[in-house]
C-alpha cells in the first residue's frame, strides 16, 4: 500500500491507555501500588502490562502516522505492508528508487525501513534499515553495521522530526552501498562444510522446527553441500523469516534478528563450542 493508504490504515490500529492508580490484591483488601500503572489495550479490552509512571505511552497509529507523512514530504515513492503481533506493530516499507546493486552475487537490492512499535514494553519505537533482496524476495534485517538504525524509548518524547530520520538513513542506503558490498564479500569468502554448517545452524536457530525447516532450505541449495558458505547459511535464515509459512510477526522479527547475526558475527565466533 502507499503512504495515503498506510495512514488511512493506521487508524484502525489498536489503540492502548494508561489505567491509574495501580491497585494489587482483591477487593475489599487491595493495597495502592505507587509510580506504577496499566497499560490496557482498548480494542483488545484486556491488561498489557505494568510500566513505571515514567513510560510514555505512543500509539501505533501516531508512529507510523509520522512515519508515513515523513515520507510523503520527502516525495519519496515507496510502499508498505502491515503486520500485527499481539500488542507490537510492524511495518516494512520499500523506497521504489533506493536500490542497490552488489556485483559480487549479481544481485539488486532495494532499500527501506522496518518500523516497530510496542504496547508491551518488549521494544520502544524501532526504526531499523531493511533490504529486499529481489532475486528471491527475502527481506533483510539489518539494525548494525550498515546503516545506523534508531531506537527511542518509551521514557522519551516521541521523535517529532521523523523526516530528518528517514532522509537521513535514505541518504545512508545509497551512500554506504559499499558497505553492503563488503558485509557480502565477508560472508561469500566463508566457505563451511557441511558438518559444521549443520553445527552453527543447529546452535543459532534456536527451536528444533526452525532448524529443521532451515535445514531444508540448504539441502534444496544448488550447489553442492561442501560449496555453502556463510552468506548461504545467511540468505537460509532470510527466506525462512520472509516466507516461513504461518510465521507470527514476533518470530519472523526474532528470525530476522538472528540471521543478521549470521551476517555480521566471523565464521570462528559463530562456531559452537565445545564444552570441556
Amino acid at each position: 500500500m502507499r503512504m495515503v493508504e498506510l495512514k488511512n490504515r493506521a487508524l484502525s490500529f489498536d489503540r492502548a491507555t494508561e489505567v491509574s492508580p495501580l491497585y494489587v490484591g482483591e477487593a475489599p483488601i487491595q493495597k495502592k501500588v505507587d509510580g506504577f500503572k496499566v497499560i490496557w489495550n482498548t480494542d483488545k479490552d484486556e491488561a498489557v502490562t505494568v510500566v513505571s509512571n515514567r513510560y510514555n505511552l505512543v500509539q501505533h497509529e501516531e508512529v507510523v502516522s509520522a512515519v508515513a507523512d515523513a515520507i510523503q514530504n520527502l516525495n519519496i515513492s515507496a510502499n508498505a505492508r502491515v503486520r500485527n503481533g499481539g500488542n507490537r506493530i510492524f511495518v516494512d516499507i520499500e523506497f521504489d528508487n533506493a536500490k542497490l546493486y552488489v556485483k559480487e552475487v549479481g544481485e539488486e537490492f532495494i532499500g527501506g525501513i522496518r518500523v516497530i512499535n510496542s504496547y508491551d514494553r518488549t521494544t520502544g519505537i524501532i526504526v531499523a534499515p531493511r533490504l529486499l533482496r529481489l532475486s528471491c524476495s527475502n527481506g533483510m534485517v539489518v539494525q548494525h553495521g550498515f546503516i545506523k538504525g534508531y531506537n527511542i524509548k518509551h521514557t522519551a518524547k516521541l521523535e517529532k522530526d521523523f523526516q530528518a530520520t528517514i532522509e537521513l538513513m535514505v541518504k545512508d542506503m545509497i551512500d554506504n552501498n559499499d558497505k553492503l558490498k563488503a558485509l557480502v564479500n565477508d560472508c561469500i569468502g566463508d566457505s563451511i562444510e557441511w558438518e559444521l554448517m549443520e553445527k552453527i545452524l543447529k546452535s543459532v536457530s534456536g527451536a528444533k522446527k526452525h532448524f529443521e525447516a532451515i535445514k531444508e532450505i540448504l539441502d534444496n541449495d544448488s550447489k553442492s553441500l561442501h560449496e555453502l558458505t556463510r552468506w548461504d547459511l545467511y540468505n537460509a535464515f532470510t527466506n525462512y523469516a520472509t516466507h516461513g509459512e504461518q510465521l507470527s510477526p514476533n518470530v519472523e522479527n526474532l528470525m530476522q534478528k538472528k540471521a543478521e547475526r549470521i551476517l555480521l558475527t566471523p565464521l570462528v565466533e559463530l562456531v559452537p563450542q565445545q564444552n570441556n
